[in-house]
């Protein structure tokens, strides 16, 4: 082989190794971005959502921790409530992150001689509602779950499609004319895909 037929072997194993090269960075590159979205996609968004931080991220005075019955950890928050007028509760408002289309809401639950007044709605709650720019409520409250009566520790879910102009959510858990206790553990809100939406 002259010196002309040595020079277009190396040219070629060159350019075979540059190639590869850009090959396997970009196969990397889309192994980190796969990676990337399937951690952010399981990333529980509520703060302190299993209440091992007492009630920190939590609003309102409607609520106390128990250490005596839980799901999972070493807590629970307990809603308690002695007359069917009342609205007990607490609330944590998220930040909806950038490009999610979607969120799948679940927390456990159970409920103890819960009596409720005369309407569907009235109960132990678990409720979402979206808000825009400015915190005004878009469209309806989101009903994951309304619970009476007792019921043993209970996984309750829903993915909701986000509504247009919604930046950040309200989750609201209360006894909502209602008497008798709630206990939730494990609140969790998720970004998933708008076709788990359509497939629930």
């Amino acid at each position: 082989m002259g010196r002309y037929g040595s020079r277009k072997v190396a040219s070629f194993f060159s350019n075979l190794i540059c190639q590869a090269m850009q090959l396997s960075k970009l196969l990397v590159f889309a192994a980190l971005v796969l990676f990337t979205n399937y951690v952010f996609a399981q990333k529980n968004l509520v703060t302190n959502g299993g209440f091992e931080d007492e009630l920190y991220g939590w609003n309102g005075n409607g609520a106390k921790l128990t250490p005596y019955d839980f799901k999972a950890g070493k807590n629970s928050c307990a809603i308690v409530a002695f007359t069917l007028t009342e609205w007990t509760g607490i609330d944590q408002v998220i930040r909806i992150p950038k490009k999610v289309q979607a969120l799948g809401f679940s927390a456990w639950l159970k409920t103890v001689n819960i009596v409720k007044s005369k309407n569907d709605w009235d109960g132990g709650q678990f409720t979402v509602q979206f808000l825009d720019a400015s915190d005004k409520g878009i469209g309806n409250y989101v009903n994951v779950a309304t619970l009476a009566d007792s019921q043993p520790w209970t996984l309750v879910q829903k993915n909701v499609k986000i509504p247009e102009g919604a930046v950040s959510f309200k989750i609201m858990l209360a006894l909502g004319n209602a008497s008798g206790t709630m206990l939730i553990d494990d609140i969790s809100a998720k970004a998933i895909t708008p076709e788990e939406v359509a497939r629930q």
